[in-house]
């Protein structure tokens, strides 16, 4: 049985569980909130769609595949205490128990605001830092050996954020998890207090996909984007991130030299009548006061991302002739 298997200490089962913790009312006796967490890419939406299937209320506006409940993020994010509290309270009062997953939980909230929260017990998953980095170069374009050393310094600080919580925790290897699934959901099903029959228990096991085709759709971030051309000494163009209005982040080099970074913000009317976004993803960044040669090599990347626009990496002096010649 999996809980024998959890007992067993010769047996490496990847997971970890402190049960002690911050002490509950008789009144709240088995109600709970659950606090799933993890570095990004590490699993913790395999984590929330289990919940999820189990039937615990994970939120009233979760993203879809990822499980990310858009309301807590928001106000998490925002440090709004008084809005913090309003939703718990608004939760506590529907639902005996419930709970919700943010990624980097630890870089928005202090362990010891966990308290804020009825009886809370966190899971946090963690996951090959190599793996993760390779997921944030496929899904986010960034670079590998650079995203490997933000991968293990990020699961450094979660594991003392987790350590330094006052509350029951548990803390699961993906690998571990995902090669022996019943591992995970006996482990989290008890951990959580939820009972279910044995027909629904298996039932979660179709939860458990790794490299799910569902999520590597929507995981993947992606960008479209061009230089135009140079008028009036000015580099134009334009900067878009499909499903996001937010502006994106660019820096434009001369012969590898950065020479500034800029939002993508300016409205066009082309591009709004184009459907890309709101119209505010253009730009025009004036280069004539770097007095650049003419044979320079001109790039423009989107900032901390392998990726260039269209048309980036051509010498000064030819996007001026084809702008002419257009």
């Amino acid at each position: 049985m999996t809980t024998a298997m959890a007992n067993t200490p010769a047996l490496n089962t990847g997971v970890i569980i402190r049960r002690d913790g911050v002490g509950t009312n008789a009144k709240d006796k088995g109600k709970r909130t659950i606090v799933v967490t993890g570095v990004a890419r590490s699993g913790t939406s395999l984590v929330a769609s289990v919940l999820k299937a189990a039937g615990l209320h994970m939120g009233d506006h979760v993203y879809d595949v990822v499980n990310e409940d858009a309301q807590m993020l928001e106000i998490v994010r925002s440090r709004d205490t008084k809005l913090l509290r309003a939703l718990i309270q608004q939760r506590n009062t529907r639902y005996p128990s419930w709970g919700f997953k943010i990624p980097n939980l630890h870089a928005y909230m202090r362990y010891d605001e966990l308290n804020q929260f009825r009886n809370p017990h966190l899971i946090a998953i963690f996951r090959d830092p190599v793996a993760v980095a390779m997921r944030n170069a496929l899904s986010e374009h960034t670079g590998q050996l650079p995203g490997l050393i933000a991968a293990s310094g990020a699961m450094q600080a979660m594991a003392r954020f987790a350590e330094q919580t006052d509350c029951p925790l548990l803390l699961l290897s993906y690998e571990k998890v995902v090669s022996f699934p019943p591992l995970l959901i006996d482990s989290v099903l008890d951990f959580c207090g939820i009972t279910l029959t044995a027909a629904k228990r298996s039932a979660l096991l179709e939860q458990v996909k790794p490299n799910n085709p569902d999520y590597l759709s929507v995981a993947a971030r992606r960008f479209l984007g061009r230089i135009d051309g140079i008028m009036g000494g000015a580099l134009y163009g334009w900067c878009f991130e499909e499903n996001r209005l937010e502006p994106v982040r660019l820096d434009v080099l001369a012969d590898d030299r950065l020479l500034e970074s800029f939002n993508s913000d300016r409205y066009r009317a082309d591009l709004a009548s184009g459907g890309i976004g709101n119209g505010c993803h253009g730009f025009s960044i004036d280069l004539s006061h770097h007095k650049l040669p003419a044979d320079a090599v001109i790039r423009v990347k989107i900032t901390g991302r392998q990726l260039e626009l269209e048309n980036s990496g051509q010498r000064l002096d030819r996007f001026e002739a084809r702008l002419s010649a257009a």
